[in-house]
């Protein structure tokens, strides 16, 4: 795939990463008060025991056992800061990277970029619009038109290095159609290899070393350190439990991911996540409480979520008949994103008391001749669902089988009986279940639910069952609010010197809700592409 060159006029141009005047420093080493997601400081609002304990500033730490000077320090050592690593070093800084864990480490199997040599103005300003539709049109544009305008360009770089390394992605190619503009995708996928994106960021991060960037493993950022009211560099806790210090010369970049380990910043951020099994401890939020209290301010709740649970011979985004544990239909399917499925089966987490994130499962009906709606499906404006599955990797001969209604309930009993989780099944009530939907079908109109009638399609024997769930909280994807350039900002919306978050650590990319799974890789297509092109924009401050 052919890189696409950008200068910084360009990069104003198409309103992505924007120039700024020179940041001045004054001499004071310390932190700002703690900030509350809702922008008001502890000490405005009164007493900082009112707000939970991540959120209390905790003493300037000022004794250091070590101090070293780079241009450029990034915090994280996953798909953003690799990146965020690489572009500095490329616009000719010096860089450090300080990760909390003893390697680099990503997530993921695919990477999304827009296709800007076969997508036009129009297909561009549609993509922007489409992620934000998707996103309950909370998104800040200027956030996304980064990822659209540069993924080209940072995804090319990543699989080129990636292929040195001896790592080589599978590319996947398609378009979308959205308010009858069409935009072409890309992504780079890693299905086929042992470790999939971790196997890429291995070689990658080791490369980055040989060239020069200077890793601090096992050394989680604590606290920022400032000079007045710029950020200057960054305070790492090494094996040993001593402090060191990272000075920046021209900025900190936050590429620390998310805070999906952290039970109390979810509990806080994401009350709805509870009762969800927390896939990745590491990721403790640790460096974004570092930014608030350096006075950056969190994007305000709820939280874009990214729930996953399924195995991919039955992650099945198509949206028919849809049975709960007890047999019984719940929703609209029509939705058919991963994430709002959990929505829908949170009232079965309260039935367990929360304590068992196996609860949420249910069963997508599935007749024979599936693929026949796909395209049909697919097509539909305006664009509801995730039918444009970027791998869709299904294999029937996994899902359950009947060849009367009978049958098939009774084979979904056999297989709830053999599972973990609790169930209500009866071969009755999935039977009964079946009928009453296509007893709607044939009418033509959902008075139960409201789905749109072209997806209503009947459900004859011999048929599937394929069973779903989402009890996995992988990712949250709203961190620090930041501006078109990636600068985090204060309690009044303006930049904070020196300071700078990418990937999940920046805010308002998605907008709350789940992650739509309509554009496959986006997530870790984002991470990339706004490491990439942050760290260029830093290095030339």
């Amino acid at each position: 795939m052919a890189k696409m060159e950008f200068t910084r006029r360009d990069l104003l141009k198409f309103g992505g990463i924007t120039a700024f005047g020179a940041l001045g420093a004054s001499a004071f080493a310390g932190c700002a008060p703690a900030a509350t997601s809702q922008g008001a400081t502890a000490e405005a609002a009164g007493s900082a025991e009112a707000y939970p304990a991540f959120l209390q500033q905790p003493e300037p730490i000022t004794e250091f056992a070590e101090t070293k000077e780079f241009d450029v320090v990034v915090v994280g050592a996953g798909e953003s800061g690799l990146s965020a690593v690489h572009s500095a070093l490329e616009a000719g800084a010096t860089v450090a990277c300080v990760q909390n864990i003893n390697t680099v480490q990503t997530a993921g199997n695919m990477a999304a970029a827009l296709d800007l040599e076969k997508t036009d103005e129009a297909g561009v300003k549609a993509c922007l619009s489409f992620i934000n539709y998707k996103s309950d049109w909370r998104s800040n544009r200027e956030v996304v038109e980064v990822w659209a305008r540069n993924s080209q360009e940072a995804l090319a770089w990543w699989e080129e290095e990636a292929l040195q390394g001896g790592i080589e992605s599978k590319p996947y190619d398609y378009s979308i159609v959205y308010n009858g503009y069409e935009f072409f995708l890309h992504a780079n996928t890693y299905f086929h290899i042992e470790g999939a994106h971790q196997a890429a960021a291995v070689v990658i991060g080791d490369a980055l070393a040989a060239r020069g960037a200077e890793f601090f493993f096992d050394t989680p950022c604590v606290q920022l350190y400032k000079e007045g009211d710029r950020v200057t560099g960054v305070i790492g806790q090494t094996k040993s439990n001593e402090h060191i210090l990272v000075k920046a010369n021209k900025g900190v970049i936050l590429a620390t991911g998310d805070y999906v380990g952290n039970r109390d910043m979810l509990d806080f951020y994401a009350p709805d996540t509870k009762g969800l099994h927390q896939a990745i401890l590491f990721r403790d939020g640790s460096g974004l409480r570092a930014g608030m209290w350096a006075g950056a301010q969190m994007t305000a709740p709820s939280h874009t979520k990214m729930v996953h649970g399924e195995a991919a011979p039955v992650r099945f985004e198509m949206p028919f008949l849809f049975l709960d544990r007890h047999g019984e239909r719940f929703m609209d399917e029509g939705c058919c994103r991963m994430g709002y499925l959990n929505e829908f089966s949170k009232k079965y987490l309260a039935e367990t008391g929360f304590e068992d994130s196996t609860a949420s499962k249910f069963f997508s009906i599935v007749p024979t001749n599936w693929e026949d709606y796909y395209e049909a499906w697919d097509a539909l404006e305006p664009y509801e669902i995730s039918t444009n599955n970027a791998y869709r990797k299904v294999d029937p001969e996994k899902w359950i089988k009947g060849d009367t209604f009978e049958e098939l309930a009774q084979a979904m009993i056999d297989y709830a009986n053999e599972q973990p989780w609790s169930h209500e099944l009866t071969v009755e009530s999935i039977v009964a279940s079946i009928e009453r939907y296509n007893e709607i079908v044939a009418a033509g109109a959902d008075e139960d639910f409201g789905k749109r009638p072209e997806f209503l399609t009947p459900i004859e024997a011999p048929c599937y069952a394929v069973p779903r769930g989402a009890n996995n909280i992988d990712a949250m994807l709203d961190g620090l609010e930041v501006d078109g350039n990636y600068q985090c900002l204060d309690a009044d919306k303006k930049p904070i010197e020196g300071l700078f978050a990418v990937g999940n650590a920046s805010g308002r990319f998605f907008g709350g809700g789940n992650y739509p799974m309509d554009i496959e890789g986006l997530s870790v297509g984002r991470a990339i592409t706004t490491g990439y092109a942050t760290g260029r924009y830093v290095a030339g401050l």
